[in-house]
């Protein structure tokens, strides 16, 4: 049986798409991975259908993430991701409305420091369509967590990137389908636009 998103129980989660990622991230451009997200984020917003945003920036002097770490150790030394930068702005191309919802965290799940379970209560979701960067980061960090309490979770395929295009075919492909339902944007969009 084929899954169906029921888009009056169903929020987006937009993740970590920030210009300082969107311009280190392979094949974004040439894969349309922008123009997708937004068309996305269009139909949910014609459809009434929540769209939470979710951000990773971290303090200047890097005391709000753990020492000590390959992960964030990367992080420092880029100097990416710095609250109040450019570089950790929302890309313009997938701008948040004033009235959405914009969470920050400083770590890769977004359930972990972010108020994230409320605000899908607060919207009375059990489902949610994960769109961003990266897909074996924050996408896939997030259809675990989410799937773990129970949330319906799909994925759009052609609405994520990774650090590299291996990772990102590994979790696409690989990993996800084993823990959620990746589906085509066509899919999501018919199914919004009900």
């Amino acid at each position: 049986m084929k899954p169906r998103i029921d888009a009056r129980r169903t929020a987006i989660l937009v993740l970590d798409v920030q210009n300082d990622l969107v311009k280190i991230t392979p094949g974004i451009k040439e894969n349309r991975i922008l123009e997708n997200i937004a068309a996305v984020i269009r139909t949910a917003r014609r459809s009434k259908v929540p769209v939470i945003h979710v951000t990773a920036s971290v303090r200047g002097d890097f005391l709000d993430i753990p020492r000590d770490n390959p992960l964030w150790d990367g992080l420092r030394k880029s100097r990416q991701l710095i609250s109040g930068t450019k570089g950790a702005a929302i890309h313009p191309g997938v701008r948040p409305l004033k009235s959405e919802l914009v969470l920050n965290k400083t770590c890769v799940d977004p359930f972990l420091t972010t108020n994230l379970g409320q605000a899908l209560q607060n919207n009375d979701a059990n489902t949610v369509v994960l769109v961003g960067l990266w897909t074996n980061w924050v996408v896939e960090a997030t259809a675990r967590h989410a799937s773990d309490m129970g949330y319906r979770v799909f994925v759009v395929r052609e609405c994520s990137a990774s650090n590299t295009p291996a990772n990102h075919d590994f979790a696409i492909n690989r990993i996800l389908p084993t823990i959620c339902y990746v589906v085509p944007m066509k899919d999501v969009l018919a199914a919004l636009r009900r």
